[in-house]
């Protein structure tokens, strides 16, 4: 195994399970080049946007449990 892939690896198993899941999941799909449908290839687009901008510092970022106080507001949980 290369030292490339190593380091990947003990970042990646430091990420929280469901964004592992979708790691694990994109990785399978490009094995077997399995194309992302175009619902999934929209939200990919959004959150690359979305990064951008806080990169760029258009856009503020939002703590984590606040984001989802608002989810839940809004699902009416």
């Amino acid at each position: 195994m290369s030292k490339a892939l190593l380091k990947i690896e003990r970042e990646a198993v430091r990420l929280p399970v469901k964004d592992r899941e979708l790691l694990a999941e994109r990785l399978m799909r490009s094995v077997r080049r399995e194309p992302l449908s175009q619902v999934e290839e929209a939200w990919v687009e959004e959150a690359e946007r979305r990064f951008s901008a806080w990169r760029r510092g258009t856009r503020a970022g939002m703590p984590v449990e606040r984001a989802f106080k608002q989810i839940r507001k809004d699902l009416g949980w």
